[in-house]
């Protein structure tokens, strides 16, 4: 909120709207956003209660959710494209859902075993300078 003016705006949209010139949008009045204020709670409280449709309707959620419950339906929201899903196909890899597609399981392993055979040449060369340190005492 303009703390003058008393114009209230959603941060992302003052926000791009800064990016361009200092002013209030309404009246023109110079603001910049270290002159925003928080709006007041009664305000918070209205907009909270407004219904809005999930983000993922454009992936097919049909979903109507107040506004301060949003964020818990998208992290649950099984229309999110980056909602964490696990490979069924047999490696049992966690990735975005939107991802899934374009998965390639013997890829993943290949490369799960090419990490552990590093660690494990890594555990050799310790264990090796270890028994060497151990045989000079």
């Amino acid at each position: 909120q303009a703390p003058h003016c008393e114009h209230a705006f959603c941060n992302a949209c003052i926000t791009q709207w800064f990016s361009q010139q200092q002013t209030c949008p309404v009246d023109r009045s110079v603001v910049t956003v270290a002159h925003l204020r928080p709006v007041p709670r009664i305000m918070r409280n209205m907009l909270s209660k407004l219904q809005i449709t999930c983000d993922n309707a454009v992936f097919g959620c049909t979903a109507v959710v107040r506004l301060d419950n949003l964020m818990a339906h998208l992290n649950d929201c099984e229309h999110n494209p980056k909602r964490p899903v696990t490979c069924e196909q047999g490696c049992g890899l966690e990735m975005p859902k939107d991802e899934l597609p374009n998965h390639n399981c013997i890829k993943h392993l290949r490369s799960v075993v090419q990490q552990q055979q590093l660690r494990i040449a890594d555990l050799e060369k310790t264990s090796a300078e270890h028994k060497h340190q151990l045989a000079e005492q």
